[in-house]
């Protein structure tokens, strides 16, 4: 809806702390996936929401957020989305997320270093990457890439 030349989005207009506010001095949450009352619920910045689509960086916060909602439909935000990847690409799939995020903690690794936080962040971060730089993911880490379009739905892995 339009008015006065400004959309008007439900949400939050900028970044809010974890406790959801707005006035708080420290607002550094972009987005997050809810918990308690707000399960299953994505809450994001409208502010990130716009940047994470109109730039061209691989960042994107609502990707992020979403893909955390969808490794949490197990029960557990693990980093292993277990409603998507086949039971057959479950253990090369850890292997290949703990080498690469001790590569990206010692500084081997072009990936986001918040990627090396735990393998929740890691499987969101590397899921932006698939999306918004699908062929770079692809020429840089092919395994990664590889695994990631078969646990989306793309071709079988091989």
């Amino acid at each position: 809806m339009q008015n006065g030349g400004t959309s008007k989005l439900p949400g939050y207009p900028d970044y809010f702390n974890e406790r959801f506010s707005t006035a708080s001095e420290v607002r550094n949450v972009a987005g997050m996936v809810g918990s308690g009352a707000l399960n299953s619920k994505m809450i994001l910045s409208q502010q990130a929401l716009r940047n994470g689509f109109l730039n061209m960086s691989a960042d994107n916060t609502a990707i992020h957020e979403f893909v955390h909602l969808i490794d949490k439909a197990d029960g557990e935000v693990d980093g292993i989305p277990e409603y998507l990847i086949p039971k057959s690409l479950v253990e090369p799939w850890i292997k290949e997320m703990h080498k690469t995020i001790r590569e990206i903690r010692m500084g081997e690794s072009d990936i986001r270093e918040y990627a090396g936080t735990n393998e929740a962040e890691f499987f969101a971060v590397v899921s932006e990457y698939f999306f918004k730089k699908p062929a770079l993911l692809q020429e840089d880490h092919p395994k990664l890439y590889r695994m990631l379009d078969h646990i989306y739905g793309g071709a079988e892995e091989s």
